[in-house]
């Protein structure tokens, strides 16, 4: 009866130490993610403002697909086109409370779909920034993805709070 309690006893540790290795690995591979897709740092507000005005610029004058003021997709810019499959989401905020900072989050696309999977969409600027808490993130809008999609590769968001806040997001 002793051999079979130990043996019992060696496969309940072996087990338990399979399943934290299996923890540890899981862990690791989420800070690793999220080390390799959100930077963050501390900037000024001219800082701030000069990189928003290069993005802006790199990212051309097609308006983007929010209109913040409405809280949902502008009117008109939903136009059907071939579907290209979308590869990343990309946002940059700067946000102000507290110390300033520049938070730049770029996730695979199949990523975004994963978290707006449900037929709702997203309901706030923060379910765009998951890998981040921001001041944007309790700021309503109404997006399903497949409104992301049909507008394509583009501007999605592009906003800014009159604190100096800003946020702007992008899908390539």
């Amino acid at each position: 009866m002793t051999h079979q309690a130990d043996g019992v006893q060696s496969v309940l540790l072996s087990v338990g130490i399979g399943g934290a290795i299996v923890i540890l690995g899981l862990a690791a591979g989420a800070a690793l993610f999220f080390y390799q897709h959100r930077q963050s740092e501390r900037a000024s507000a001219q800082k701030a403002e000069a990189e928003f005005r290069d993005l802006r610029a790199r990212l051309g004058g097609r308006q983007p697909l929010v209109d913040m003021q409405e809280r949902r997709p502008r009117a008109g810019t939903i136009t059907p086109q071939p579907r290209r499959p979308l590869r990343s989401f990309h946002a940059v905020i700067f946000d102000t409370r507290g110390s300033e900072r520049i938070v730049r989050i770029t996730l695979p696309y199949r990523l975004l779909r994963w978290v707006g999977r449900s037929g709702s969409g997203f309901q706030y600027l923060g379910q765009l920034t998951p890998l981040d808490d921001t001041e944007f993130d309790g700021e309503p809008i109404r997006l399903l993805l497949d409104e992301i999609e049909q507008h394509g590769p583009g501007v999605v968001v592009d906003y800014r709070h009159p604190n100096g806040g800003q946020f702007l997001a992008w899908v390539d």
